[in-house]
């Protein structure tokens, strides 16, 4: 290849390089552009609410829409909107974070490489459920149900948590019983890796079966035909309740949670664990007093972001909260969201109107909360991996 050929070539590629680069910052252009638009557009839509702020707190909700005297604008509260958006944000985290980083903490330091590979990109799959199924299952099934078994519900905790503590102390024992009558086999079977997993899984269906049948019991021994149990206790009960909530929408961000705090555990280098186990301590001590500490940063960003995922979901909320704009804490009554909301409400709207740009202010604040929210997971993230960044032995992924 003569000189004059091989810079062409090379005079091609910086051509090449240069192009893609200025398609890169193009593109990053618009995108920074788009973000903003979106903010002007609302700003423009809700500025007049500026300076009539008792149009947005008046005491009514959206729902009670009213005029005044005459020319007066209707007035709509947004604090009941606000309120449950962060209730069932809160309850949704309630339920999903524990399972979600004990689920990670496990798949990344005690279950086998083979059935991790398997079994954590069906939950990654999970994240690609539409949300409308969900929101569909929960208020065609999963409410009617729990309304019906409103004594599993409080024994069901309690069960479960008894069944798997029975199941874990059996198995821990089993192989003892078995080499006793020398069933080579049975204690492979028992003690092989992954087995755990299984046990687990059999120990909480036990644990709920047992929970219904024992609730179905109680009511039929000690509540009259056509009382429920809530109303011996005095409680505002309904149907479409906080505790579906947390559990529909629980299923929609495990997966956020999960697959993020499980890649920051699996990033915590290797040194960490070596160090702690070749000192004496036991994988779990390990586990917890090690590794959780060093990805709490990874586990943090993971939950913020869940937090995030949890206040900006429309469908789930439209299906199963209910849509009661009420102020409670009750984890038994519904609520109402601003996402709800203007799923609702805007397309009724007269464009222009006070109820227009209530809804584009509704709209704002999820806007607004999710920004901010999703940008103190990224400074969370960078501001606590850094006592742990000189000490990594490899590149760190939380």
């Amino acid at each position: 290849m003569t000189d004059r050929a091989r810079g062409r070539r090379i005079d091609r590629r910086r051509l090449m390089d240069l192009l893609f680069g200025r398609l890169a910052a193009l593109g990053g252009i618009v995108l920074v552009l788009t973000i903003l638009s979106v903010f002007v557009l609302i700003i423009w839509v809700i500025h007049p609410l500026f300076f009539s702020p008792d149009v947005l707190f008046d005491g009514r909700t959206a729902a009670e829409t009213g005029t005044g005297a005459e020319g007066d604008e209707p007035a709509h509260s947004m604090l009941p909107l606000i309120f449950g958006t962060v209730k069932g944000a809160l309850y949704t985290l309630l339920f999903a974070v524990p399972l979600s980083v004990l689920a990670a903490l496990y798949a990344s330091q005690f279950m086998p490489r083979a059935l991790k590979e398997k079994l954590k990109p069906l939950v990654e799959i999970m994240a690609a459920v539409p949300s409308v199924v969900l929101g569909f299952i929960g208020g065609i099934w999963l409410a009617p149900f729990l309304a019906d078994h409103v004594i599993a519900l409080f024994l069901a905790p309690l069960l479960i948590s008894g069944a798997v503590a029975v199941a874990f102390v059996i198995r821990h024992y089993a192989p003892a019983w078995f080499r006793a009558v020398r069933t080579v086999r049975a204690i492979r079977a028992v003690d092989r890796p992954g087995m755990e997993l299984w046990v687990l899984m059999a120990a909480v269906l036990a644990g709920g079966w047992l929970a219904i049948e024992c609730g179905a019991m109680l009511e039929a021994r000690y509540l009259q035909a056509g009382t429920r149990f809530v109303d011996t206790l005095g409680l505002d009960f309904a149907q479409r309740n906080t505790i579906v909530v947390g559990m529909v929408m629980g299923l929609a961000v495990i997966p956020i949670i999960f697959t993020i705090s499980e890649d920051a555990l699996s990033a915590v280098p290797s040194s960490h664990t070596a160090g702690s186990l070749s000192l004496g301590a036991s994988r779990w001590q390990t586990a917890v007093r090690i590794v959780l500490p060093a990805a709490g940063a990874g586990i943090l960003s993971a939950v913020l972001l869940g937090f995030s995922r949890a206040i900006g979901e429309t469908m789930i909320i439209l299906f199963v909260s209910g849509n009661v704009p009420v102020v409670d804490w009750s984890a038994f009554t519904g609520f109402r969201a601003l996402s709800a909301s203007v799923a609702l409400e805007l397309p009724d709207a007269e464009q222009g109107g006070s109820l227009y740009r209530v809804m584009f202010f509704a709209a704002f604040l999820l806007l607004i909360a999710t920004f901010t929210i999703n940008t103190l997971a990224e400074l969370v993230r960078r501001r606590l991996r850094r006592p742990y960044a000189h000490r990594a032995s490899g590149p760190s992924m939380f």
